[in-house]
């Protein structure tokens, strides 16, 4: 538990840190935009600091700690031991920092180096984290459709408990879930116009990633990678140009930050066999693992074990089969998940048939991150963590079909006031 002159060191950090970044909402955003963001930021960030706080204080409980504090304990004892080396304090290193998760670490670390052993601030500064995760989700949504689906968007991101409980204590998923965010913003930017700055801001949050998850980053790297071409909007010579400019830049980056020992162990987890041992612990080592007879070492029984394991990562925990305290907690959101799947199909559906080039960044990555964590996980406690990754871009198809489901109610009331007129196949988005 953080004592009340660390609180206030915490507090007035954060202030400074969120008003750096209203201000400057007002300055880069239409005013329509920045005073939605403005308005959703200011909301979703107390709600995350009331949180941040309640867990912090409850964090010395030895049996709250072990139900909701989970990794946070592991961030803070690294983080101190590792700004204890750098002050010439301390010679042993933290033993967890391998082949990857090891940036929280270092940001944890950081932080304690200028500002001390702080809890609060890390939360804080996660609660910070996630509510920038919501400008960039809602700036995605209004460059691939408009701005109701992108409203929808960042309500989703701001409310929903998972969103919510990730930002609030000491854990890495609000940094990997803004680094993937700030990487896709990037690539539809990119397809438009070559920028040099924006090249450089995609490369930071994509080598920002491999520290914290480095399998998310080769996906989000293939599909990169392999839609960019696709994705433009330019002339022949203009793409190429571009592509070229960008492989070059992309591949001198990731040789110059990945060496070639940290290379070889991480292909190594992407041998199936490999995944299937990771999948038997997950499934083996707690009470809610799914799936323990499941094999995916080989090709077919990977394809065996797709539809069930796409099952549990899209839906559990089941209202009929949960147990304990926290699957009881995350209830009524998967209630309101199941209610919003009919509308998530529905805008799917509309992505494939109107803005299909467009979106491809994003279908490939959600399509082929929700595969492989299908494939890989075996624990319900862990798929519904992980999740958060691709249903911050769900909520973005979401949004499109309840975006779908008013404008029809709207165009339905237009016609009936109206004389009938042949029907015209026209993108149903766009408004006449």
């Amino acid at each position: 538990m953080t004592n009340f002159f660390d609180g206030l060191i915490a507090l007035m950090v954060a202030f400074f840190v969120n008003a750096m970044v209203l201000l400057v909402l007002r300055r880069r955003l239409p005013p329509e935009d920045a005073f939605f963001l403005a308005r959703i930021y200011l909301w979703t960030l107390g709600l995350r600091y009331v949180l941040a706080l309640f867990l912090n204080i409850q964090s010395t409980d030895s049996a709250f700690a072990a139900t909701f504090w989970g990794d946070s304990g592991t961030y803070d004892a690294n983080g101190h031991l590792l700004s204890l080396v750098w002050r010439g304090e301390a010679v042993v290193r933290p033993w967890r920092l391998g082949v990857s998760g090891y940036g929280f670490t270092y940001f944890v670390a950081g932080v304690y180096y200028i500002f001390g052993r702080n809890q609060l601030l890390i939360q804080l500064l996660n609660g910070t984290i996630g509510a920038l995760s919501i400008v960039f989700i809602y700036m995605i949504g209004k460059e691939l459709f408009d701005t109701e689906v992108a409203r929808w968007a960042a309500r989703f991101m701001a409310f929903f408990p998972q969103m919510l409980f990730w930002s609030c204590a000491m854990y890495k998923d609000p940094a990997i879930i803004l680094c993937l965010a700030v990487c896709i913003h990037s690539i539809l930017k990119l397809r438009t116009a070559f920028s040099l700055g924006r090249m450089l801001v995609f490369l930071s949050a994509s080598f920002a990633l491999m520290t914290l998850r480095f399998y998310v980053f080769y996906f989000m790297a293939f599909a990169t990678l392999g839609t960019f071409v696709f994705a433009q909007r330019r002339r022949l010579v203009a793409q190429v140009l571009s592509w070229t400019v960008f492989l070059g830049v992309f591949v001198a980056a990731f040789s110059f930050a990945v060496n070639d020992e940290n290379l070889a162990q991480q292909t190594a987890f992407f041998d199936l066999e490999k995944v299937q041992i990771s999948r038997l612990d997950l499934a083996q080592s707690a009470s809610s693992g799914f799936g323990r007879g499941a094999d995916v070492s080989t090709p077919a029984g990977a394809l065996a074990t797709l539809p069930t394991g796409l099952l549990y990562l899209m839906l559990a925990p089941f209202p009929w089969a949960v147990s304990g305290i926290r699957q009881i907690l995350v209830l009524p959101e998967m209630l309101v998940w199941y209610a919003l799947i009919p509308y998530l199909l529905r805008g799917l559906a509309y992505t494939l048939r109107w803005r299909f080039r467009a979106a491809l960044p994003i279908l490939v990555f959600t399509a082929a991150l929700t595969v492989a964590y299908a494939l890989f996980q075996g624990n319900v406690g862990t798929a519904y963590r992980q999740r958060t990754q691709i249903t911050m871009f769900y909520f973005i198809f979401i949004g499109v079909g309840l975006t779908l489901r008013h404008r029809r109610a709207e165009s339905l009331t237009r016609a009936a006031a109206l004389p009938a007129r042949p029907a015209l196949k026209t993108d149903p988005l766009i408004k006449v």
